[in-house]
């Protein structure tokens, strides 16, 4: 019997759990009725059977946990590819069939390449008819002779863009180098001896990229490096094969100047000593902008070294400008922004520029749980665009969307020193960052004093800390390992709650009168305990559960802080700075921003220019929440004739919404919805057509609900 992709994830995820796993979260994190759920269970607990393992076992106020005896058998299993018995998806059987007929040599017959993905012949030839649409956007063709079967043609180059992108698919990143090696397995080797050479060669192609690590002063994220083992590999075989790269003449001179060139040309000679061949100069090139595109956890570099530094700097530098202007937020260390998003900005822009398309397992979840915060980065991203030439895929917007995400929420937090954590990750500095702010936003007793890697934490001790959280399974030390996603859903953040609460004794009100302690002198009064201490952690969890802080509530929207009595209409104003002040007048009035507010608007401008024209005839004028903000809201003036904010004709504006803020993340859903309409000028002309207040709050309403409607239907 066979585990499917949801009922391995379901497993996976009771492997990772240090407690239950209950059935509303498995609702929503899989997008499942309470029924599929447990169709699931009985298929996991069957497939554990069969295996004689224990089966998963069930609380009814808790849910679902498996035996660490499982746990542990489990873990064995995957580094053990036979012994893992996986039913593959449609998406997973099409990777691994690309993979397949890219990297191995021919014949390839419909038998070989359904066995290959253990479904019919039928099915197999449904699938290569996908498989087939699916490489023409890759510039190669699915052929089929009667003498080597079933072959992919086309340049080398596009192959190689291929075996980059469905790699991502069939081995997906944030994993261990154990799981990485158990999905390769089952991916391209056939036998014992086999293994024993491919693991030879990875562990050797590991120690290259670890001295180019090092001579790059960088260290590359984990899941990132462990990648680029299985890509010098997989380009090593072909070369081995005779199939090699034709680099462009005049990429060569650009590449040439990098150090990762001379990175790839110090590892070439090792590379070859591992294949037992000769690497042709071009593929050196290639190499090195494989080394270029790769996200790395740490950089001890100046970027000022980099080539593409004044113009990536420029670039992000706009972006900030623009980022801020939309949210109507300012940075308090705008410049670590800048350096962290630059960081970023250089491996994404070799990515681009060069095709290496991945998959990202988080690409979804960033886009729908951070939505309003993807909308606004999209809006940015066409410096970058402009820049490089190309069109920035929703993956890399989605990315370049944490890097701020991670800074927005570091604004006015500032945790106690009571506990120290050190944060794990895998998955490189953007990933890390965000979950750090949320962790800090959870912890208000907990300084998380480094984010490291996963081979820096298995290579150090760490005495002086309390615990720490990962986001892939480690080995055990003295002090406690939360295992947790990368980003984390309002569920989890509230299981996490309580295990921290429950490890250390501590809750919100700390109140001894109702203690599990004093609970349990009761119950030992009138009752035999079987387990004290299971008994005692159990009324741990129960007493210390958090309730949802506040603000992981719904946004409001733009009709929520824009009312018909903040709404004006006048004819023409004296200044700019009279535009404002007229602008801001029903806030002020209902008392939701003091004078102080104003003025402070009026010299951002001064100081900063027009900054806030956030689109073709309007402005988005804000203060910081502290110069005098004591409620949210929004105010519109429309203005028949133009009011000007410069001498340029661009900075003429009719349309003023001033925004005033008490949070700097409350307002996003509301100036993402905005930064929607303006993208059309019709929007923008028919608010200055109407000539009542009740007219354009009519407009509005209309223009909110047919937007709700059009949501709904996608």
């Amino acid at each position: 019997m066979s585990l499917d992709e949801r009922s391995t994830a379901i497993l996976q995820e009771l492997v990772r759990r240090d407690g239950y796993l209950s059935v509303k979260e498995l609702i929503k994190k899989f997008n499942i009725s309470r029924r599929t759920v447990y169709y699931d269970i009985e298929k996991i607990n069957y497939w554990l059977k069969i295996n004689h393992l224990d089966e998963v076992k069930y609380v009814r106020t808790s849910g679902f946990y498996i035996t660490e005896r499982t746990k542990q058998a489990i873990l064995e299993k995957l580094k053990n590819s036979e012994a893992w018995n996986y039913a593959y998806s449609k998406k997973e059987r099409l990777a691994r069939l690309a993979i397949h007929l890219l990297v191995e040599e021919p014949p390839h017959f419909l038998k070989d390449l359904s066995e290959k993905t253990k479904v019919s012949r039928n099915t197999t030839i449904k699938d290569l008819k996908k498989l087939r649409a699916q490489l023409n956007s890759f510039q190669l063709t699915l052929c089929f002779t009667r003498y080597t079967g079933y072959v992919i043609k086309g340049k080398e180059e596009d192959k190689r863009r291929a075996i980059v992108y469905y790699l991502s698919l069939v081995i997906p990143h944030q994993q261990n180098w154990q799981t990485v090696l158990a999905n390769l397995k089952r991916l391209l080797i056939h036998d014992e001896d086999e293994s024993t050479t491919v693991l030879s060669e990875l562990r050797n192609i590991l120690d290259v990229l670890n001295e180019c690590e090092k001579n790059l002063n960088i260290q590359f994220a984990d899941d990132v490096l462990y990648h680029l083992a299985l890509r010098f590999w997989l380009f090593g075989k072909r070369i081995v094969q005779g199939k090699k790269i034709d680099f462009d003449p005049v990429e060569k001179e650009v590449i040439q100047q990098t150090k990762e060139f001379e990175a790839a040309q110090t590892a070439r000679s090792k590379l070859e000593s591992i294949f037992q061949t000769s690497i042709p100069d071009d593929e050196v090139y290639y190499l090195a902008t494989h080394l270029l595109s790769s996200k790395v956890q740490y950089s001890g570099n100046s970027l000022q070294s980099h080539d593409d530094y004044k113009n990536l700097q420029n670039i992000v530098q706009k972006m900030v400008t623009e980022f801020q202007a939309f949210t109507c937020i300012t940075f308090p260390n705008r410049k670590a922004v800048e350096e962290n998003l630059l960081l970023h900005l250089k491996p994404a822009y070799y990515r681009i520029k060069y095709g290496l398309q991945v998959e990202n397992p988080m690409i979804e979840l960033i886009k729908t749980k951070y939505k309003d915060l993807f909308l606004i980065t999209k809006k940015v991203i066409h410096h970058f665009e402009t820049a490089i030439g190309k069109k920035v895929s929703d993956e890399e917007a989605a990315l370049i969307a944490i890097h701020f995400g991670g800074w927005l929420r570091k604004e006015g937090i500032q945790p106690k020193e009571r506990k120290r954590a050190i944060l794990i990750c895998a998955s490189g500095i953007g990933t890390s960052t965000i979950l750090r702010k949320q962790l800090e936003g959870l912890f208000s007793t907990v300084d998380f004093v480094e984010i490291i890697s996963v081979r820096d934490y298995e290579q150090r001790d760490f005495h002086d800390i309390d615990f720490a959280v990962s986001t892939v399974p480690v080995s055990k030390k003295k002090h406690p390992v939360f295992v947790v996603n990368p980003i984390l859903t309002d569920q989890e953040k509230e299981t996490l709650l309580k295990k921290v609460h429950a490890l250390f004794g501590e809750s919100a009100s700390q109140n001894t009168k109702y203690s599990p302690e004093a609970i349990l002198g009761i119950v030992k009064q009138y009752a035999d305990i079987k387990d004290e201490q299971a008994l005692m952690t159990a009324l741990k969890e129960y007493f210390y559960k958090p309730s949802i802080p506040k603000n992981w509530t719904r946004k409001p929207g733009l009709l929520d802080l824009l009312s018909l009595e903040y709404i004006q209409i006048a004819t023409k104003v004296e200044s700019w700075e009279h535009a404002i002040e007229l602008a801001s007048k029903p806030l002020l009035q209902t008392g939701k921003i003091t004078q102080q507010y104003v003025i402070a608007m009026i010299n951002h401008i001064k100081n900063l220019g027009p900054y806030i024209i956030i689109a073709p005839k309007v402005a988005l004028p804000h203060g910081k929440p502290d110069e005098g903000v004591k409620k949210p809201g929004i105010s519109l003036l429309v203005l028949k004739e133009p009011v000007s904010f410069s001498e340029k004709k661009e900075h003429d504006v009719q349309l003023i919404f001033v925004l005033a803020s008490v949070d700097p993340e409350i307002h996003l859903h509301a100036l993402s919805i905005l930064s929607e309409c303006f993208q059309s000028s019709e929007f923008v002309q028919e608010l200055i057509r109407c000539y009542t207040p009740e007219e354009i709050w009519s407009y509005l309403k209309k223009k909110m609900s047919e937007d709700n409607k059009k949501q709904k239907g996608d």
